[in-house]
Protein backbone atom coordinates (compact mmCIF):
# COMPACT_ATOMS: atom_id res chain seq x y z
CA UNK A 1 0.00 0.00 0.00
CA UNK A 2 1.31 3.41 -0.96
CA UNK A 3 1.08 6.20 1.63
CA UNK A 4 1.48 9.70 0.30
CA UNK A 5 3.11 12.54 2.15
CA UNK A 6 -0.19 14.47 2.41
CA UNK A 7 -1.89 11.44 3.91
CA UNK A 8 0.90 11.17 6.44
CA UNK A 9 0.37 14.81 7.39
CA UNK A 10 -3.37 14.32 7.76
CA UNK A 11 -2.92 11.25 9.93
CA UNK A 12 -0.41 13.08 12.08
CA UNK A 13 -2.57 16.17 12.57
CA UNK A 14 -5.85 14.35 13.32
CA UNK A 15 -4.79 12.98 16.73
CA UNK A 16 -3.54 16.43 17.65
CA UNK A 17 -6.85 18.13 16.78
CA UNK A 18 -8.84 15.33 18.45
CA UNK A 19 -6.93 15.78 21.69
CA UNK A 20 -7.30 19.55 21.43
CA UNK A 21 -11.09 19.20 21.06
CA UNK A 22 -11.28 16.79 23.99
CA UNK A 23 -9.04 19.02 26.08
CA UNK A 24 -11.20 22.07 25.30
CA UNK A 25 -14.32 20.13 26.28
CA UNK A 26 -12.80 19.08 29.61
CA UNK A 27 -11.69 22.64 30.28
CA UNK A 28 -15.21 23.92 29.58
CA UNK A 29 -16.70 21.27 31.87
CA UNK A 30 -14.36 22.30 34.68
CA UNK A 31 -14.98 26.03 34.19
CA UNK A 32 -18.79 25.68 33.90
CA UNK A 33 -19.23 22.88 36.42
CA UNK A 34 -21.49 21.04 33.95
CA UNK A 35 -20.77 17.56 32.77
CA UNK A 36 -23.27 17.69 29.89
CA UNK A 37 -22.45 20.66 27.69
CA UNK A 38 -24.76 19.76 24.80
CA UNK A 39 -27.77 17.41 24.55
CA UNK A 40 -25.84 15.16 22.17
CA UNK A 41 -23.28 14.47 24.92
CA UNK A 42 -25.91 12.43 26.83
CA UNK A 43 -29.42 12.57 25.30
CA UNK A 44 -31.10 10.58 28.07
CA UNK A 45 -29.72 12.54 30.99
CA UNK A 46 -30.14 15.78 29.05
CA UNK A 47 -33.88 15.12 28.87
CA UNK A 48 -33.94 14.36 32.59
CA UNK A 49 -32.10 17.58 33.35
CA UNK A 50 -34.57 19.59 31.28
CA UNK A 51 -37.48 18.11 33.22
CA UNK A 52 -35.76 18.72 36.55
CA UNK A 53 -35.02 22.31 35.55
CA UNK A 54 -38.68 22.78 34.64
CA UNK A 55 -39.76 21.49 38.05
CA UNK A 56 -37.21 23.75 39.74
CA UNK A 57 -38.57 26.77 37.85
CA UNK A 58 -42.13 25.90 38.85
CA UNK A 59 -41.02 25.45 42.44
CA UNK A 60 -39.50 28.93 42.36
CA UNK A 61 -42.85 30.27 41.11
CA UNK A 62 -44.64 28.52 43.98
CA UNK A 63 -42.27 30.31 46.35
CA UNK A 64 -43.14 33.68 44.81
CA UNK A 65 -46.84 32.83 45.06
CA UNK A 66 -46.43 31.98 48.73
CA UNK A 67 -44.73 35.32 49.35
CA UNK A 68 -47.58 37.14 47.58
CA UNK A 69 -50.23 35.12 49.42
CA UNK A 70 -48.60 35.78 52.78
CA UNK A 71 -48.59 39.50 52.03
CA UNK A 72 -52.28 39.59 51.08
CA UNK A 73 -53.37 37.46 54.01
CA UNK A 74 -51.30 39.51 56.45
CA UNK A 75 -52.96 42.66 55.11
CA UNK A 76 -56.38 41.03 55.42
CA UNK A 77 -55.68 39.86 58.96
CA UNK A 78 -54.61 43.38 59.92
CA UNK A 79 -57.81 44.83 58.43
CA UNK A 80 -59.94 42.30 60.28
CA UNK A 81 -58.19 43.12 63.54
CA UNK A 82 -58.89 46.82 63.00
CA UNK A 83 -62.52 45.99 62.23
CA UNK A 84 -62.73 44.02 65.47
CA UNK A 85 -61.24 46.96 67.39
CA UNK A 86 -63.89 49.25 65.90
CA UNK A 87 -66.69 46.91 66.97
CA UNK A 88 -65.15 46.63 70.42
CA UNK A 89 -65.22 50.41 70.76
CA UNK A 90 -68.84 50.47 69.53
CA UNK A 91 -69.67 47.86 72.15
CA UNK A 92 -68.17 50.00 74.90
CA UNK A 93 -70.18 53.00 73.70
CA UNK A 94 -73.33 50.88 73.57
CA UNK A 95 -72.91 49.84 77.19
CA UNK A 96 -72.09 53.42 78.18
CA UNK A 97 -75.24 54.71 76.48
CA UNK A 98 -77.48 52.24 78.32
CA UNK A 99 -77.45 54.30 81.49
CA UNK A 100 -80.41 56.08 83.02
CA UNK A 101 -78.08 58.89 84.06
CA UNK A 102 -77.48 59.97 80.45
CA UNK A 103 -79.59 62.57 78.68
CA UNK A 104 -80.66 62.58 75.05
CA UNK A 105 -77.89 65.09 74.37
CA UNK A 106 -75.32 62.73 75.91
CA UNK A 107 -76.45 59.87 73.69
CA UNK A 108 -76.37 62.07 70.61
CA UNK A 109 -72.75 62.88 71.38
CA UNK A 110 -72.04 59.16 71.57
CA UNK A 111 -73.82 58.73 68.22
CA UNK A 112 -71.33 61.16 66.64
CA UNK A 113 -68.45 58.87 67.58
CA UNK A 114 -70.34 55.79 66.36
CA UNK A 115 -70.79 57.53 62.98
CA UNK A 116 -67.04 58.02 62.81
CA UNK A 117 -66.55 54.34 63.63
CA UNK A 118 -68.93 53.41 60.83
CA UNK A 119 -66.90 55.47 58.34
CA UNK A 120 -63.68 53.87 59.58
CA UNK A 121 -65.21 50.43 59.11
CA UNK A 122 -66.14 51.29 55.52
CA UNK A 123 -62.58 52.48 54.89
CA UNK A 124 -61.26 49.18 56.25
CA UNK A 125 -63.69 47.25 54.04
CA UNK A 126 -62.13 49.11 51.07
CA UNK A 127 -58.56 48.14 52.00
CA UNK A 128 -56.11 47.57 49.12
CA UNK A 129 -53.18 45.16 48.94
CA UNK A 130 -49.60 46.03 47.95
CA UNK A 131 -50.53 45.82 44.26
CA UNK A 132 -53.39 48.29 44.59
CA UNK A 133 -56.14 45.66 44.33
CA UNK A 134 -59.12 45.77 46.71
CA UNK A 135 -58.90 42.92 49.22
CA UNK A 136 -62.62 42.44 49.77
CA UNK A 137 -64.03 42.88 46.25
CA UNK A 138 -64.01 39.24 45.11
CA UNK A 139 -62.87 39.06 41.49
CA UNK A 140 -63.72 42.76 40.93
CA UNK A 141 -60.42 43.81 42.46
CA UNK A 142 -60.19 47.12 40.60
CA UNK A 143 -63.63 48.39 41.68
CA UNK A 144 -64.44 49.97 45.04
CA UNK A 145 -66.37 47.24 46.83
CA UNK A 146 -68.28 49.29 49.44
CA UNK A 147 -70.06 52.54 48.59
CA UNK A 148 -73.10 54.49 49.78
CA UNK A 149 -76.41 54.41 47.93
CA UNK A 150 -78.90 57.27 47.67
CA UNK A 151 -80.30 56.43 51.12
CA UNK A 152 -76.89 56.57 52.76
CA UNK A 153 -76.72 52.80 53.22
CA UNK A 154 -73.50 50.90 52.55
CA UNK A 155 -73.86 48.52 49.60
CA UNK A 156 -71.52 45.85 48.25
CA UNK A 157 -70.43 46.17 44.60
CA UNK A 158 -68.08 43.17 44.42
CA UNK A 159 -68.86 39.53 43.74
CA UNK A 160 -68.50 36.25 45.60
CA UNK A 161 -65.25 35.27 43.87
CA UNK A 162 -62.26 34.14 45.89
CA UNK A 163 -58.80 34.54 44.39
CA UNK A 164 -56.70 31.38 44.48
CA UNK A 165 -52.93 30.97 44.09
CA UNK A 166 -51.11 27.75 43.32
CA UNK A 167 -48.52 27.08 46.02
CA UNK A 168 -47.59 23.49 45.18
CA UNK A 169 -47.84 20.92 42.39
CA UNK A 170 -51.35 19.94 43.49
CA UNK A 171 -52.33 22.62 45.98
CA UNK A 172 -54.07 25.98 45.77
CA UNK A 173 -55.00 28.36 48.56
CA UNK A 174 -57.44 31.25 48.87
CA UNK A 175 -55.66 34.57 49.37
CA UNK A 176 -58.69 36.62 50.35
CA UNK A 177 -62.37 36.60 51.25
CA UNK A 178 -65.30 38.15 49.43
CA UNK A 179 -66.57 41.30 51.09
CA UNK A 180 -70.16 40.12 51.43
CA UNK A 181 -68.99 37.11 53.45
CA UNK A 182 -66.89 39.32 55.72
CA UNK A 183 -69.01 42.43 56.27
CA UNK A 184 -72.53 41.82 54.95
CA UNK A 185 -73.83 38.34 55.85
CA UNK A 186 -73.76 38.13 59.65
CA UNK A 187 -76.60 36.48 61.53
CA UNK A 188 -78.18 39.08 63.80
CA UNK A 189 -79.21 39.03 67.46
CA UNK A 190 -78.01 35.76 69.06
CA UNK A 191 -77.29 34.14 65.70
CA UNK A 192 -80.26 31.74 65.93
CA UNK A 193 -83.29 33.95 66.50
CA UNK A 194 -84.08 37.64 66.96
CA UNK A 195 -86.43 39.37 69.37
CA UNK A 196 -88.23 42.70 69.23
CA UNK A 197 -90.90 44.75 70.97
CA UNK A 198 -93.97 46.04 69.19
CA UNK A 199 -93.89 49.73 68.30
CA UNK A 200 -97.36 50.06 69.87
CA UNK A 201 -96.37 48.78 73.32
CA UNK A 202 -97.42 51.03 76.20
CA UNK A 203 -95.57 49.36 79.05
CA UNK A 204 -91.90 49.17 80.04
CA UNK A 205 -91.40 45.52 79.15
CA UNK A 206 -88.11 44.47 77.51
CA UNK A 207 -87.37 41.01 76.09
CA UNK A 208 -83.95 39.36 76.37
CA UNK A 209 -82.03 38.15 73.33
CA UNK A 210 -82.46 34.62 74.67
CA UNK A 211 -80.69 31.39 73.80
CA UNK A 212 -81.23 27.92 72.37
CA UNK A 213 -81.60 25.25 75.05
CA UNK A 214 -82.41 22.23 72.85
CA UNK A 215 -80.86 22.37 69.39
CA UNK A 216 -82.81 19.36 68.09
CA UNK A 217 -86.18 20.71 69.16
CA UNK A 218 -85.21 24.15 67.91
CA UNK A 219 -84.29 22.90 64.45
CA UNK A 220 -87.34 20.65 64.17
CA UNK A 221 -89.99 23.02 65.49
CA UNK A 222 -88.78 26.60 65.50
CA UNK A 223 -87.10 27.11 62.13
CA UNK A 224 -89.44 28.52 59.51
CA UNK A 225 -91.93 29.85 62.06
CA UNK A 226 -92.42 33.15 63.86
CA UNK A 227 -93.69 33.54 67.39
CA UNK A 228 -95.44 36.31 69.27
CA UNK A 229 -95.84 36.76 73.00
CA UNK A 230 -99.14 38.53 73.76
CA UNK A 231 -99.84 40.04 77.17
CA UNK A 232 -103.17 40.41 78.93
CA UNK A 233 -103.58 42.54 82.04
CA UNK A 234 -106.73 42.03 84.09
CA UNK A 235 -106.53 44.01 87.27
CA UNK A 236 -103.60 42.68 89.28
CA UNK A 237 -103.22 39.63 87.05
CA UNK A 238 -100.79 39.73 84.13
CA UNK A 239 -100.69 36.70 81.84
CA UNK A 240 -99.29 35.93 78.40
CA UNK A 241 -99.75 33.54 75.50
CA UNK A 242 -97.10 32.38 73.06
CA UNK A 243 -98.64 32.29 69.58
CA UNK A 244 -97.10 30.46 66.62
CA UNK A 245 -97.35 32.44 63.38
CA UNK A 246 -96.96 30.66 60.03
CA UNK A 247 -97.03 32.69 56.82
CA UNK A 248 -98.63 35.58 58.70
CA UNK A 249 -101.45 33.45 60.12
CA UNK A 250 -101.84 32.80 63.85
CA UNK A 251 -102.14 29.21 64.99
CA UNK A 252 -105.39 29.02 66.99
CA UNK A 253 -103.76 26.82 69.63
CA UNK A 254 -101.20 28.77 71.70
CA UNK A 255 -97.82 27.18 72.31
CA UNK A 256 -97.96 28.58 75.86
CA UNK A 257 -101.45 29.45 77.12
CA UNK A 258 -102.49 31.87 79.87
CA UNK A 259 -99.15 31.72 81.66
CA UNK A 260 -98.76 33.99 84.70
CA UNK A 261 -96.11 36.64 84.15
CA UNK A 262 -93.16 36.88 86.50
CA UNK A 263 -90.63 39.56 85.60
CA UNK A 264 -87.27 38.06 84.61
CA UNK A 265 -88.55 34.47 84.63
CA UNK A 266 -87.58 32.26 81.68
CA UNK A 267 -90.18 31.59 79.01
CA UNK A 268 -89.31 28.31 77.30
CA UNK A 269 -90.78 26.87 74.09
CA UNK A 270 -89.64 25.14 70.90
CA UNK A 271 -86.14 24.41 72.24
CA UNK A 272 -85.28 27.96 73.27
CA UNK A 273 -85.91 30.39 76.06
CA UNK A 274 -86.28 34.14 76.56
CA UNK A 275 -87.21 36.33 79.49
CA UNK A 276 -89.12 39.55 79.79
CA UNK A 277 -88.45 42.20 82.40
CA UNK A 278 -90.27 45.41 83.30
CA UNK A 279 -94.02 45.94 83.37
CA UNK A 280 -95.88 45.00 80.19
CA UNK A 281 -99.29 46.60 79.66
CA UNK A 282 -102.43 45.01 78.30
CA UNK A 283 -102.09 44.03 74.60
CA UNK A 284 -98.30 44.59 74.61
CA UNK A 285 -96.57 42.24 72.19
CA UNK A 286 -93.10 40.81 71.69
CA UNK A 287 -91.88 38.88 68.66
CA UNK A 288 -89.43 35.99 68.32
CA UNK A 289 -88.30 35.22 64.75
CA UNK A 290 -85.42 33.39 63.04
CA UNK A 291 -82.23 35.42 62.73
CA UNK A 292 -81.53 37.18 59.45
CA UNK A 293 -78.34 38.17 57.66
CA UNK A 294 -77.30 41.69 58.54
CA UNK A 295 -74.31 43.83 57.61
CA UNK A 296 -71.93 45.28 60.16
CA UNK A 297 -72.79 48.70 58.77
CA UNK A 298 -76.50 48.23 59.50
CA UNK A 299 -75.58 47.09 63.00
CA UNK A 300 -73.85 50.41 63.60
CA UNK A 301 -76.66 52.29 61.82
CA UNK A 302 -79.22 50.70 64.17
CA UNK A 303 -77.12 51.77 67.15
CA UNK A 304 -76.89 55.32 65.79
CA UNK A 305 -80.66 55.47 65.24
CA UNK A 306 -81.29 54.25 68.77
CA UNK A 307 -78.92 56.81 70.25
CA UNK A 308 -80.48 59.67 68.27
CA UNK A 309 -84.09 58.80 69.19
CA UNK A 310 -85.47 60.99 72.05
CA UNK A 311 -86.77 59.21 75.14
CA UNK A 312 -89.36 61.23 77.06
CA UNK A 313 -91.74 58.50 78.22
CA UNK A 314 -91.43 55.09 79.86
CA UNK A 315 -92.36 53.22 76.63
CA UNK A 316 -89.73 55.23 74.72
CA UNK A 317 -87.14 54.39 77.37
CA UNK A 318 -88.12 50.72 77.13
CA UNK A 319 -87.79 50.88 73.33
CA UNK A 320 -84.31 52.41 73.73
CA UNK A 321 -83.27 49.72 76.20
CA UNK A 322 -84.53 47.04 73.80
CA UNK A 323 -82.73 48.61 70.83
CA UNK A 324 -79.46 48.88 72.74
CA UNK A 325 -79.76 45.26 73.91
CA UNK A 326 -80.35 44.08 70.36
CA UNK A 327 -77.50 46.24 69.05
CA UNK A 328 -75.18 44.80 71.68
CA UNK A 329 -76.10 41.26 70.60
CA UNK A 330 -75.58 42.22 66.94
CA UNK A 331 -72.17 43.72 67.73
CA UNK A 332 -71.16 40.56 69.60
CA UNK A 333 -72.19 38.46 66.59
CA UNK A 334 -70.16 40.75 64.32
CA UNK A 335 -67.07 40.47 66.53
CA UNK A 336 -67.42 36.69 66.62
CA UNK A 337 -67.81 36.59 62.85
CA UNK A 338 -64.71 38.74 62.21
CA UNK A 339 -62.70 36.58 64.59
CA UNK A 340 -63.78 33.48 62.69
CA UNK A 341 -62.75 35.01 59.35
CA UNK A 342 -59.49 36.15 60.92
CA UNK A 343 -58.90 32.63 62.22
CA UNK A 344 -59.35 31.24 58.70
CA UNK A 345 -56.83 33.74 57.36
CA UNK A 346 -54.37 32.73 60.08
CA UNK A 347 -54.88 29.05 59.26
CA UNK A 348 -54.10 29.77 55.62
CA UNK A 349 -50.92 31.57 56.62
CA UNK A 350 -49.89 28.54 58.68
CA UNK A 351 -50.60 26.35 55.67
CA UNK A 352 -48.42 28.62 53.53
CA UNK A 353 -45.53 28.26 55.96
CA UNK A 354 -45.91 24.48 55.97
CA UNK A 355 -46.06 24.32 52.17
CA UNK A 356 -43.07 26.63 51.87
CA UNK A 357 -41.04 24.22 54.02
CA UNK A 358 -42.13 21.33 51.77
CA UNK A 359 -41.19 23.31 48.66
CA UNK A 360 -37.77 24.18 50.04
CA UNK A 361 -37.07 20.53 50.85
CA UNK A 362 -38.16 19.56 47.35
CA UNK A 363 -35.95 22.31 45.93
CA UNK A 364 -32.92 20.87 47.71
CA UNK A 365 -33.78 17.41 46.41
CA UNK A 366 -34.11 18.68 42.85
CA UNK A 367 -30.80 20.52 42.98
CA UNK A 368 -29.08 17.47 44.46
CA UNK A 369 -30.48 15.24 41.73
CA UNK A 370 -29.48 17.72 39.04
CA UNK A 371 -26.00 17.78 40.54
CA UNK A 372 -25.78 14.00 40.48
CA UNK A 373 -26.82 13.92 36.83
CA UNK A 374 -25.27 17.02 35.34
CA UNK A 375 -22.54 18.31 37.67
CA UNK A 376 -18.93 17.63 36.74
CA UNK A 377 -16.76 15.37 38.89
CA UNK A 378 -13.72 17.61 39.30
CA UNK A 379 -11.34 14.83 40.30
CA UNK A 380 -12.38 12.75 37.31
CA UNK A 381 -12.28 15.77 35.01
CA UNK A 382 -8.81 16.73 36.24
CA UNK A 383 -7.53 13.21 35.57
CA UNK A 384 -9.09 13.27 32.13
CA UNK A 385 -7.52 16.65 31.39
CA UNK A 386 -4.09 15.31 32.36
CA UNK A 387 -4.63 12.30 30.12
CA UNK A 388 -5.63 14.51 27.22
CA UNK A 389 -2.59 16.74 27.78
CA UNK A 390 -0.32 13.71 27.78
CA UNK A 391 -1.94 12.39 24.63
CA UNK A 392 -1.66 15.79 22.95
CA UNK A 393 2.02 16.10 23.82
CA UNK A 394 2.73 12.59 22.53
CA UNK A 395 0.87 13.29 19.29
CA UNK A 396 2.73 16.54 18.81
CA UNK A 397 6.15 14.96 19.43
CA UNK A 398 5.47 12.00 17.15
CA UNK A 399 4.26 14.31 14.41
CA UNK A 400 7.50 16.32 14.60
CA UNK A 401 9.47 13.17 13.87
CA UNK A 402 7.14 11.84 11.19
CA UNK A 403 6.95 15.08 9.23
CA UNK A 404 10.75 14.85 8.50
CA UNK A 405 10.45 11.46 6.76
CA UNK A 406 9.72 12.98 3.35
CA UNK A 407 11.71 11.47 0.36
CA UNK A 408 12.87 14.93 -0.59
CA UNK A 409 14.92 15.13 2.59
CA UNK A 410 17.17 12.40 1.14
CA UNK A 411 17.58 14.07 -2.29
CA UNK A 412 19.26 17.23 -1.08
Amino acid sequence: MRISTSQTYRQGIKPITDHQVSLAKVQEQISSGRKILQPKDDPTNSARLMELHKQLTMNDQYGRNITLANGRLATEEGALQQGGDILQRARELNIQANSAALTDENRQSIAVEVRQLRQQLQDIANTKDSEGAYLFAGFKEQSTPFTLNANGDVIYNGDQGQRQLKIGPSRQIAVGDAGDDVFMNIRNNNGQFQVATSANNKGSGVISTGSVTDSVAFQNSFMGHDYRIDFTVNGANTTFNVIEVTNGIDNPTPVVNNQAYVAGQSISFRGMEVSISGTPFDDDKFTVEPSQNQSLFKTLDDLINALETPTKTAPEQAALTQSLANSLADIDQGMLHLNQIRGKAGSRMNSLDAQDAVNQTFDVQLQSLMGDIGAVNYAEAASQMNAELLGLQAAQQSFVKIQNLSLFNYLR
